[in-house]
């Protein structure tokens, strides 16, 4: 008997892994018109998938796609499909969840796909201890960032609060990054040169005691970001929202970025020029304390374990 895998829900019913696939003809594969979240499970339990989804559900009211569910019921499909995995998950291990949301196919070619017409909606759910795993090691090393000659997508032209899978300038960014040094991650700017943020995660700095967030008019404002900015204020470290340049970044005190799969990595240069020379930063450290305590685990020493860190 074939090993059992892991299941999908796919439109309304639950697949396996392999089988859970979409149209060639779906607007998400012709031309990126999909929305999406992820979100992860710390110790086995959602962490803000309330935040997630509402965020997901004004994507969709945004780009005029009806997934045909309510909130709570994405809610339950989502409980279903962490439940109908959870077996299958090492010890210690935590799932990170993907929905992805598209129209569908157009009617006209409806015909050719397996789900017909109708929006595609898809949750799935992947180990941590496969995420990324030349990442997990920065927590100890620090990232080196580089600022890029690809731009952010200015909102003039698409809100950066849709998180959509257009998402060629991060991919540019990342080659560009890469090319100066091996490694690293590329640190994004808008139109007029201040920074915005990774390719898929936010930016923050440590500046005279300040956290400092770029201006987010041209930013995905981040379910993790909203949590370190709270927890910021818990911690009496103040926050300001500012437009930040590399002037500023290279005169930091400290530097991070934070995203949901890893929460929060350090950052140790940027295009070369040494930040903190502790990694990660006493502030840095602090918020990951933090953080730590409000997902209920210790998420840095179990990203360690499951990849094997010392």
């Amino acid at each position: 008997m074939a090993a059992e895998t892991r299941v999908a829900y796919v439109s309304g019913e639950f697949r396996p892994e392999t089988e859970a696939t979409v149209s060639v003809y779906d607007l998400g594969v012709l031309y990126g018109q999909m929305v999406f979240e992820f979100s992860r499970t710390f110790g086995l339990k959602p962490f803000r998938m309330e935040h997630h989804l509402i965020r997901l559900f004004a994507s969709m009211k945004y780009s005029g796609i009806d997934c045909g569910m309510t909130m709570e019921e994405m809610n339950d499909a989502t409980n279903e499909t962490l439940e109908r995995n959870k077996h299958l998950l090492a010890d210690g291990d935590d799932y990170g969840i993907w929905h992805n949301v598209s129209a569908g196919p157009m009617e006209f070619q409806a015909e050719a796909s397996r789900d017909g017409f109708g929006p595609t909606v898809i949750i799935s759910v992947w180990p941590i201890s496969l995420t990324k795993p030349v990442q997990w090691k920065l927590y100890d090393t620090g990232i080196n960032a580089i600022i890029t000659a690809q731009r952010s997508v200015p909102a003039r032209l698409i809100d950066p609060k849709v998180k959509n899978r257009s998402r060629m300038h991060y991919r540019m960014a990342d080659l560009q990054a890469a090319k100066v040094r091996e490694g690293a991650w590329a640190l994004l700017t808008d139109e007029d040169g201040f920074i915005t943020e990774g390719s898929g995660a936010n930016f923050m700095i440590v500046r005279d005691g300040e956290l400092v967030s770029p201006e987010p008019r041209n930013t995905l404002r981040g379910v993790t970001r909203g949590a370190i900015i709270e927890l910021a204020e818990s911690q009496g470290i103040p926050f300001v929202e500012d437009n930040i340049d590399a002037y500023d970044v290279y005169n930091a005190a400290e530097a991070f970025y934070c995203s949901t799969s890893f929460a929060i990595m350090p950052v140790i240069t940027v295009d070369g020029h040494q930040l903190s020379d502790a990694v990660p930063g006493p502030v840095t450290q602090r918020l990951t304390d933090a953080f730590a305590d409000d997902a209920g685990i210790d998420f840095v020493a179990q990203a360690k374990r499951l990849h094997g860190i010392a």
